[in-house]
């Protein structure tokens, strides 16, 4: 009998696949070098775990967060806080 694997993706909610996507970004090189990075929500995420999340971050003290015009949101923090906090 073959058993296929179930993928770690399969396993995790939306907004736990979402909040994994943003801290990879968070945690880029170019983004801890600058501490900054503009995150944008991928079409098949859901508005609303989207806004949770964006919410989450707002409230951090060391995370500044700057909603754009355009949907995407511009993240710049003091410390590593954002990149430990985006994780979950």
């Amino acid at each position: 009998m073959l058993v296929h694997p179930v993928s770690f993706s399969q396993l995790s909610t939306p907004y736990e696949q979402l909040s994994r996507r943003i801290h990879r970004q968070v945690n880029s090189s170019a983004a801890q070098l600058n501490r900054r990075t503009t995150i944008v929500r991928q079409p098949d995420e859901r508005m609303d775990d989207w806004d949770k999340f964006v919410e989450e971050l707002d409230v951090e003290a060391s995370v500044r967060v700057t909603r754009l015009e355009e949907g995407s949101v511009f993240l710049s923090w003091t410390n590593q806080h954002c990149s430990s906090y985006a994780g979950g």
